[in-house]
């Protein structure tokens, strides 16, 4: 694709079809529409997730890593489901397959990879806090669209590289964030293509929605206050060294977060109790993250998947 065809026509059409290349694995989706049916049991999420043996086992390491910290081991995917709820299991499926879907072969190392994972799991963990925090019931949902919510800044590195790459020195050479230089260059940015991605995997509209608008909360029309909160996170998390930067170009502006607190909090707290609720993600997050990312994966035997 030359540059003359990056239209947000054409690229909206080839998002579309790795939509389908790059699709989900069918136990994710069918683990995302369990959880959010208030009928469904505890062994017809443990029967889904333990027809994927592998599955099964990265799934019971993440359960035992220090980011749980569970004083016994969770030796069955029964067991996990009792302990770790049916939003936690949802959370674990959905973070394995992402990160299988989008490796990071064919990536350049000097793309910082390993801090863009950092930062989506940092907002993803955070926001699941704060919503936490709020009393509100869309915690369970405040991981997924956090983890997810810059995922088109992956579609552009492996799919559209010299998009990415013209963008990137368009944005150094002036010294402006990463995400006016999308604007200015093509008129739509990373947050529509990963909206077009989320899509095409069928993901539900409140996630779809919260990727798309997370720089404009404000067009999001969102009633529950999730595209606030993943907003409120995305710029809290880079207060902490934790921000999507790529090579030191910034995402976007620094947001005015003593104003933001307020737009979803009934009782505004200052920003640095929300702050501290994100170090105490992070000081468990390395170890959730070695473990997610290790290749190395144990079938478990037919006792610990029942």
């Amino acid at each position: 694709m030359t540059e003359k065809m990056y239209t947000m026509e054409s690229v909206q059409r080839k998002v579309r079809s790795i939509s389908k290349l790059t699709t989900l694995p069918q136990i994710a989706t069918t683990v995302l529409e369990l959880v959010e049916n208030p009928k469904t049991s505890a062994s017809k999420l443990g029967e889904v997730i333990s027809s994927d043996q592998v599955l099964t086992a990265r799934i019971l390491k993440l359960a035992n890593s220090a980011y749980y910290g569970f004083p016994r081991r969770i030796s069955t995917l029964n067991l996990a489901i009792v302990v770790l709820g049916f939003n936690a299991l949802r959370d674990l499926v959905m973070s394995i397959s992402v990160i299988d879907r989008f490796s990071t072969q064919n990536i350049r190392q000097d793309w910082e990879i390993e801090q863009f994972w950092r930062h989506a799991f940092m907002v993803g963990m955070g926001a699941r806090q704060i919503a936490r925090q709020q009393r509100q019931a869309l915690a369970g949902e405040a991981f997924v669209a956090g983890l997810l919510h810059d995922i088109g800044y992956l579609v552009m590195i492996q799919h559209f590289p010299k998009l990415f790459e013209k963008t990137f020195q368009f944005a150094k050479e002036r010294q402006i964030p990463f995400l006016h230089a999308e604007y200015s260059l093509w008129g739509f940015s990373h947050a529509e293509i990963g909206a077009w991605l989320a899509e095409g995997w069928n993901l539900p509209e409140k996630i779809v929605r919260v990727i798309r608008y997370h720089h404009q909360p404000e067009k999001a029309s969102d009633s529950s206050n999730l595209t606030t909160i993943i907003h409120f996170a995305d710029h809290l998390a880079a207060t902490l060294g934790e921000g999507g930067e790529f090579m030191e170009v910034p995402e976007t502006e620094p947001a005015n977060l003593d104003e933001l607190v307020k737009t979803f909090s009934g009782s505004p707290q200052a920003v640095h109790h929300f702050q501290e609720l994100f170090r105490q993600e992070r000081e468990k997050m390395s170890d959730f993250l070695l473990t997610l990312f290790n290749k190395k994966q144990e079938v478990p035997s037919e006792s610990e998947i029942s």
